[in-house]
């Protein structure tokens, strides 16, 4: 993974947490911010900020969604933020490629991503911005801040180390035998930041070894879940996430670690209806990263909302439960 980023502190960031942070990822929300403040990470919330757009809209109008994502750097800018933490992935991509349009450095490819930029501009002053100072946005994914943060957080970790040594809840998650996955949302879609490598990413990997949990590889880790077809589509979401558990399964793995909103709840909230759907008996706790290294940094299952999965932590892990990992997932 690259490691050529101006700047490295980011001990002050504006913290944008869109609309699934506020309500069905709120585990990821209160994780993260209980997590950063273990850190001493100051994050601001973006005052009065509006949905991204995601993917409805960038579908239908791109220029509306970039223009909704801008409204929301703009805001950072006037309360003199323009490092920003965009925590769902889907937001980060939209929030992403609107500093790409806005930011005064950004080198267009068209004319036509020159119009887009100039209306753009225009819609934003018509708001009362001023377009005419210099921007320069830089937006953050989870994965890409907390790598930049690895030593910071393996740092603390060794602070707390005697304090872990008694730590049950630390000593469960120590006791698991997770896979990282990454989906296919961060670093394969064309306008992502290629930060880390696109079909064997190991950025999560080396977060979470600071903290001394070991993660096994698996051949699944950048496959897609099925995403947003669980409305349109549910069955293709079915069969592809449980064949991203039957990966994990095959790693030796009895826990998936992961980051984005959308992936947990597929894997999560729906494993029953996956194990249903493809007769499988799979049982696996699909938890958040900032969960993991909130409990790894002394804070409780509890003000993680580690007690929020479907999936139970308690009853998983290798003394706990009978092992799948002694056979295929699937029920004869």
């Amino acid at each position: 993974m690259k490691d050529d980023h101006k700047n490295t502190s980011l001990n002050k960031i504006a913290y944008y947490p869109g609309c699934s942070l506020s309500s069905t990822a709120i585990d990821f929300n209160i994780s993260l911010k209980g997590l950063l403040d273990v850190l001493d990470i100051k994050h601001i919330e973006i005052e009065d900020w509006n949905c991204c757009g995601t993917t409805p809209a960038y579908n239908a109008n791109e220029e509306l969604a970039a223009t909704l994502s801008a409204r929301n750097l703009m805001i950072a800018k006037k309360m003199g933020l323009e490092d920003i933490l965009s925590p769902c992935v889907s937001c980060y991509n939209k929030l992403h490629k609107a500093a790409y349009y806005i930011n005064s450095s950004s080198v267009l490819k068209n004319k036509r991503e020159e119009k887009i930029k100039d209306s753009i501009l225009k819609t934003l002053k018509d708001m009362g911005f001023d377009t005419s100072q210099e921007l320069n946005f830089k937006v953050y994914s989870i994965i890409e801040f907390l790598y930049l943060k690895k030593a910071v957080i393996g740092k603390k970790f060794i602070e707390l180390k005697s304090v872990n040594n008694e730590n049950t809840e630390y000593s469960v998650l120590k006791g698991l035998t997770p896979v990282c996955y990454y989906g296919c949302a961060l670093l394969r879609p064309k306008d992502a930041l290629r930060f880390d490598d696109i079909e064997r990413p190991t950025s999560m990997e080396k977060i979470l070894k600071e903290v001394g949990i070991e993660c096994m590889d698996f051949s699944f880790k950048t496959e897609c879940c099925g995403a947003i077809l669980s409305l349109s589509n549910k069955d293709s979401v079915l069969k592809l996430s449980g064949e991203i558990l039957d990966s994990a399964l095959e790693s030796k793995a009895d826990s998936i670690i992961v980051f984005c909103p959308l992936c947990q709840q597929n894997l999560d909230l729906r494993q029953k209806q996956i194990n249903r759907f493809n007769k499988t008996s799979y049982n696996l706790p699909i938890l958040y990263i900032t969960q993991v290294l909130g409990v790894a940094l002394g804070l409780t299952n509890k003000q993680v909302m580690l007690d929020r999965l479907f999936v139970p932590l308690k009853n998983s892990g290798r003394d706990k439960v009978k092992n799948h990992n002694n056979y295929k997932g699937r029920l004869n």
